[in-house]
């Protein structure tokens, strides 16, 4: 028995360490690889967004999602609802719940869980994608084995091969929602957490949510709220992302307790203007009275949703905040400019004006390069886009490359935002009751955008509003909209401030 037992170990050690390229049976993938992982950088080397580190993370990263997409054909035409929460928040054990048996492994070491879709389908499948992007066929009880080990070593440890790969994949009659691919992913945890691996690694965790359509974002209810890392953490994800908060493991409380903290949760969500569908409780118990049926309720109101690929509307970011960082350099330097040509017309010292001649002609130099590159970056996006969207055609997944204005469009910020920014930076605490004022306030107001204009160039009728009815300086902090009925609201909001005793100095009036 033990012989059989390694024999069947041994063999799918074997299966998942294969260096088989199966990407080729589908489509070329090369090109789009050059592009991204030869090209992209070496174009933006020397002079790039200070934090084009990140960019490019989530970049690479998007694009892993997408060759999820191409490897495993099942996940095309499907919206994402991906799991989100904290490590060992119970994403897996609501999952399991979903299809009535256990599939995913629960309470496992955070370096050895692996991010995986459960899709809906006649027959039941498992696949694994290793390190080398090949397609692995898998069985059902050897997902437990990657994640909690298998065999003994000597020292009497398990040896796991969770670190090996980078996806599963797992078709089930008993996923019933037949539009949507629930996407379970590790968690995210602190650095300095005894949770936390590079599985788990919130850059990571970020992204997984941010190539979703939907989000599930889980709070244990044995902690009484949602916490402010979470807070912090839901905050910095795409606004536009639905996301229906679950208070799990409700039976840890009693039942009389839930209530207050759904409500508890809520309050801080609204106070912190974080967006949300609802907040609904869960528990494995079946006898415990939670909101099962409700969030049942809102999947197949996701699966009714018509499909939507993020993909190119995610990878477009990268090149647009590029493109700005390169409007705004050339525009700085071409002020610089100005300002010395100026100085040289005026100096009547020859050494001065000689200093002042060299520093113009650096200044060029500059401007050349900063145009070369922005010029080099629109070709690299033209081709990347029209190679992005061959793999799409040929595999049917729809990769329109997205205007700017859509992106643009998703940059609106809320007047609570330049509240809560004014208030750290000038150390003044918050006042929750004139956040949800201002909430209430903008409520029914809707940004105006006018044509594809640079976004620096947007006149900001919210932010002189705002500041003026706050009397905070409009040059601290800057909007990059106009509002459609904004001066009908600076009464209101002024009105608000003075009720409430508080102004931008933290002084009552």
């Amino acid at each position: 028995m033990e012989f059989e037992e390694l024999l069947k170990n041994f063999s799918l050690l074997k299966r998942i360490i294969s260096p088989v390229d199966s990407t080729a049976e589908r489509t070329d993938l090369s090109a789009l690889e050059r592009l991204i992982f030869t090209q992209l950088p070496e174009t933006l080397a020397d002079n790039a967004p200070s934090n084009f580190p990140q960019l490019y993370f989530d970049f690479k990263y998007e694009y892993e999602r997408f060759k999820d997409f191409i490897l495993y054909e099942k996940l095309i035409s499907k919206n994402v609802v991906a799991l989100g929460g904290g490590f060992s928040s119970g994403k897996s054990s609501f999952l399991n719940c979903l299809l009535d048996q256990k599939v995913l492994p629960a309470n496992i070491n955070p370096s050895t869980s692996v991010p995986a879709y459960l899709v809906h389908d006649d027959t039941s499948s498992v696949y694994g994608i290793n390190t080398f992007g090949s397609r692995i066929d898998m069985e059902f009880d050897e997902v437990k084995a990657i994640s909690h080990g298998f065999g003994k070593t000597e020292d009497e440890s398990e040896a796991t091969l969770g670190h090996i790969l980078e996806s599963i994949f797992i078709s089930s009659p008993a996923q019933r929602f037949e539009n949507i691919a629930l996407l379970d992913t590790p968690g995210y945890s602190k650095a300095e957490s005894s949770d936390y691996s590079a599985k788990t690694d919130e850059k990571i965790a970020r992204a997984q949510l941010n190539s979703s359509n939907y989000i599930l974002w889980f709070v244990q209810a044995d902690a009484g709220t949602i916490t402010e890392e979470d807070i912090k953490f839901i905050n910095s994800l795409n606004k536009d992302i639905p996301r229906l908060i679950i208070v799990n493991k409700a039976d840890k409380r009693p039942p009389e307790e839930i209530a207050a903290v759904v409500a508890k949760i809520k309050e801080v969500l609204d106070i912190k203007g974080v967006p949300y569908v609802d907040v609904l409780t869960f528990s494995r118990k079946k006898d415990f009275h939670d909101d099962r049926e409700k969030i049942y309720a809102q999947l197949d109101e996701w699966n009714k949703a018509v499909y939507e690929s993020r993909f190119a509307y995610n990878f477009k970011v990268l090149f647009t905040k590029c493109k700005e960082f390169y409007d705004e350099s050339i525009d700085e330097e071409s002020k610089r400019l100005n300002r010395l040509n100026k100085a040289v017309t005026l100096s009547t010292d020859d050494t001065v004006t000689e200093c002042l001649t060299s520093l113009l002609s650096e200044i060029k130099r500059s401007i050349t390069d900063l145009k070369d590159r922005k010029e080099s970056l629109k070709q690299l996006q033209n081709e990347f886009f029209g190679e992005i969207k061959r793999v799409g055609d040929a595999v049917n997944i729809t990769m329109p490359e997205p205007s700017e204005i859509d992106l643009i469009r998703d940059k609106a910020v809320d007047p609570k935002s330049v509240l809560d920014e004014y208030c750290l930076k000038n150390g003044i605490k918050p006042n929750a009751d004139l956040a949800i004022s201002l909430v209430n306030i903008f409520a029914d107001i809707k940004p105006v955008y006018e044509g594809v204009r640079k976004v620096r160039e947007i006149d900001s009728e919210l932010s002189k509003s705002v500041y003026d009815a706050i009397n905070i300086d409009a040059t601290d902090i800057k909007f990059d909209f106009s509002f459609e009925g904004i001066s009908e609201k600076a009464g209101s909001i002024s009105t608000a401030v003075k009720n409430l005793k508080v102004n931008a100095k933290g002084v009552n009036l």
